[in-house]
């Protein structure tokens, strides 16, 4: 898996000015523009069909207490869940595939729907936590993952996703980082339709947009990199995706609506950079652990590994704790790398 929430994690790690603590945590509350600048030579229906409506969903919730979450979660249950009739997928009833739509995508949809046919929405606005990521005994950067509420898409009621990774003060000096991710995903299917990274570091410059069309079953991906030189380097592709798939980073919150029994399995398809890779996840244990702000919490430890192309990638040996609640809370996360590992463990949610 390309980027998402670990791989700031392990970048990091490998790549951080005199600014004080506490400014650098206010920093996080700042509004900042995210809007990837990247050259689009795309037809205005595509883009109109992906912009952000300026007003909010009208259905969004008040957040609620954890102890009404179970109650919460049994009303959305009945409102958005759809059965397609026996012998027949979601993905064959509702879309006709294009000829050239590819035999191995049709067999990655037929897997991937029995998982999403296991999750439930289980989101809350205004949900927002605060990770420190360890490397070596040092705090390196910290990570900030909010849901920022329901927006509307072409019509469609999609739930806004965003994260925020910055490198800690001491380490700036090193490695400056300042990334940015937004994501938008249906509050009924939970399916991504529109993601940007926005990266600012100290070698990297990178604006990342990727629109996920579920009419075409296409994925069209434009990005812009601005090199140490001045120079700007653009890149624009399509290609066929699964109906059932998501980003690298909805996928954080897509588990907090799956069982998480233990021995569960799931494949997941995430796009990134106009590519498929398969996450697979193990929920491996209910153990408890210690965290920076829970001494001790009951959790849910998931392992996830990312395929493409029948080979594992090297950085795609991760592990994910959830709280064993209702609400599902991550609360620590590891990533190996070659030399030892980098842990992201939360210190502020609310």
């Amino acid at each position: 898996m390309k980027y998402c929430i670990l791989s700031a994690l392990i970048f990091m790690a490998s790549c951080s000015s005199a600014k004080q603590e506490s400014e650098f945590n206010k920093s996080f509350e700042r509004a900042e523009k995210n809007e990837p600048q990247v050259n689009v030579q795309a037809p205005d229906v595509l883009l109109e069909k992906f912009e952000i409506e300026k007003e909010e969903a009208k259905s969004v919730p008040e957040k609620v207490s954890e102890k009404e979450v179970s109650k919460k979660k049994i009303i959305i249950k009945k409102e958005s869940k759809k059965v397609a009739p026996k012998g027949e997928t979601l993905i064959t009833k509702n879309k006709k595939l294009s000829d050239d739509y590819p035999e191995l995508l049709k067999e990655i949809n037929k897997k991937a729907e029995a998982v999403w046919k296991q999750y439930k929405p289980n989101h809350f606005i205004n949900e927002k936590n605060y990770l420190d990521i360890h490397y070596l005994g040092m705090t390196v950067g910290k990570i900030m993952v909010m849901n920022q509420g329901k927006k509307m898409i072409n019509g469609k009621e999609v739930w806004h996703l965003h994260a925020r990774f910055k490198s800690a003060p001491f380490y700036s000096s090193i490695y400056e980082l300042d990334d940015t991710v937004d994501t938008y995903v249906t509050t009924d299917e939970f399916l991504s339709l529109r993601y940007s990274l926005i990266q600012r570091e100290s070698k990297q410059d990178v604006d990342d947009l990727q629109l996920n069309d579920r009419d075409q079953m296409k994925t069209f991906w434009f990005y812009k990199q601005k090199k140490s030189d001045g120079k700007i380097r653009n890149k624009e592709k399509e290609a066929h995706i699964p109906y059932f798939s998501i980003d690298p980073f909805s996928v954080l919150f897509f588990y907090q609506g799956l069982p998480l029994k233990n021995g569960d399995v799931y494949e997941i398809p995430l796009i990134n950079k106009s590519k498929i890779l398969i996450l697979k996840s193990v929920v491996e244990a209910r153990e408890t652990i210690e965290t920076e702000v829970h001494k001790k919490v009951r959790a849910i430890r998931v392992h996830a590994t990312t395929k493409y192309t029948g080979e594992t990638l090297k950085d795609g040996d991760l592990t994910f704790w959830f709280t064993d609640d209702a609400k599902r809370t991550l609360v620590k996360a590891s990533a190996k790398i070659k030399l030892g590992s980098v842990t992201a463990d939360i210190v502020e949610g609310k």
